[in-house]
């Protein structure tokens, strides 16, 4: 009993507490997914790679867990690829890779060790890993 009542309660966070973000993403050809840090780091990728032409845009998960899944599929199925910016290992790579399901491309690119990214290392990585 306590198993199952413990699957309820998972279910209803999933439903009720995922929290995410989401940036000029309506018209993009390509999406940026990332958190903390490397998300406010990539808006300004965002706009240089669109001043150069390159349709990007940000979906930013608020919330790690429940990680949002269905709104990543949802929102990426329909485009060229997405590059997952961290500033860690990798850890959310897997995760996006998952919710896609293998309907878009997934690459990563990031930093350890507290380096930081500069912004035009992320559409350097856009670019080359994706082709955009």
């Amino acid at each position: 009993q306590r198993n199952l009542h413990l699957q309820r309660k998972y279910h209803e966070i999933q439903q009720k507490e995922v929290r995410y973000d989401t940036l000029m993403c309506d018209d993009a050809d390509y999406v940026i997914v990332s958190f903390g840090s490397a998300a406010r780091i990539s808006e300004k990728a965002i706009e240089m790679a669109r001043e150069e032409g390159i349709r990007v845009g940000l979906f930013r998960p608020i919330t790690l867990w429940p990680f949002p899944s269905e709104a990543i599929f949802s929102m990426c199925k329909d485009k060229k690829g997405i590059l997952v910016v961290e500033i860690n290992a990798g850890q959310m790579v897997e995760d996006v890779r998952l919710a896609v399901n293998g309907w878009e491309r997934v690459e990563y690119f990031g930093r350890l060790g507290g380096i930081v990214p500069e912004p035009e290392e992320i559409v350097k990585a856009l670019k080359e890993k994706l082709k955009a």
